[in-house]
């Protein structure tokens, strides 16, 4: 499901089926590190879409947090956490490349910022499926512990 408004009535009134939030978080920057963060963002948008895609009916894929500040989204990010569990959320993930999220307590699956369209169709394809199939991996671990 995706933050729309028929997905989300429909988020509601399912909550006993869709207890996980899938959230990107993604950093913005404007200057010579541009064209890597939009190149992580990609991976990022393509990798979430295709969980939600595959997840549909337990998951609801969440609009992209962006942040040029780490400290800044790392608040907002905790804020996310905090109110999708507080409304009934079971589980929460992000999905980020930004490697300084690390040593957070935030549950984050990390995705490298490949540059998609340099690669094949095919090739995009693999690596989308393969970053998916991780994300698939770790919530599935996450839903079997509860």
């Amino acid at each position: 499901m995706r933050f729309d408004g028929i997905d989300a009535m429909k988020s509601l009134t399912e909550r006993q089926y869709v207890d996980t939030l899938v959230v990107p978080l993604v950093e913005l920057a404007f200057d010579e590190d541009m064209v890597r963060k939009a190149e992580g963002n990609e991976v990022i948008q393509a990798v979430a879409l295709e969980t939600e895609r595959q997840l549909s009916g337990r998951t609801m894929l969440s609009p992209t947090i962006s942040y040029v500040d780490v400290d800044a989204g790392r608040a907002t990010a905790e804020a996310v956490h905090t109110k999708a569990t507080a409304s009934g959320f079971s589980h929460v993930l992000f999905i980020s490349s930004d490697l300084r999220f690390k040593g957070s307590e935030l549950p984050i699956i990390f995705v490298p910022p490949l540059a998609l369209k340099g690669m094949s169709g095919e090739q995009s394809h693999t690596m989308v499926q393969n970053f998916a199939t991780q994300v698939i991996t770790e919530l599935s671990s996450r839903w079997m512990a509860t």
